[in-house]
């Protein structure tokens, strides 16, 4: 083998590697993810049962300009918990949004679920947000308070953004959406959006 043959194939090599480099990451970061979301859901359904028992409280869907009571866990405030039964996702929804809280669980990008124009962001990790664009029109979203106000809702549309349309990501128009989820694909070149609106409280 030539020299310029032997550059090519070790260039191919590296590149191999680092590919199977960044899987293994991703694949152990996925993992992390499911396991800390899992135990802080875990802590949270916990708290809102016992927190809530024998409480009737009126939907605060009522009164849109009233804060989300939000429950601590291991030090941090979370306002409820998101479920996806299609893709088997149950998930806490931590009351702030940063980079680094994304790692671990989905975050409150904007809005409320009481002015019904919440924006929910979440790592593109197969266990948070990694498989929302398989979702469709009708498929069921739910939403907790941490009050234990369950909203029921679907699927109305899906959008793809780039990541500097923040304003396009949380515009609203009329009754169009009451809950959109969103993560980026896999390059980072876009933000996949789903938008959902409530059908039910419960």
């Amino acid at each position: 083998m030539n020299k310029k043959g032997l550059i090519i194939l070790t260039a191919g090599l590296l590149c191999i590697a680092a590919a199977l480099g960044l899987f293994v990451h991703n694949a152990l970061a996925s993992r992390h993810a499911e396991e800390s979301s899992q135990k802080i859901t875990e802590e949270l359904e916990k708290k809102i049962s016992e927190e809530n028992s024998g409480a009737e409280n009126a939907f605060p869907t009522d009164n849109p300009y009233r804060e989300m009571p939000t429950v601590t866990v291991e030090g941090l405030s979370y306002i409820g918990i998101l479920s996806v039964p299609e893709s088997d996702l149950t998930l806490p929804v931590l009351a702030s949004f940063d980079y680094d809280s994304l790692q671990e669980t989905p975050c409150l990008y904007s809005g409320s679920i009481y002015r019904k124009n919440m924006v929910i962001g979440a790592h593109n990790y197969d266990s948070h947000f990694g498989r929302i664009s398989s979702l469709s029109q009708g498929s069921r979203v739910i939403f907790t308070d941490t009050e234990n106000h369950r909203y029921d809702c679907e699927v109305v549309s899906m959008e793809t953004l780039k990541p500097d349309q923040n304003d396009e990501l949380t515009k609203k128009f009329g009754n169009d959406w009451d809950i959109s989820l969103f993560t980026c694909n896999y390059s980072g070149s876009a933000r996949i959006v789903v938008r959902c609106r409530i059908t039910g409280q419960g």
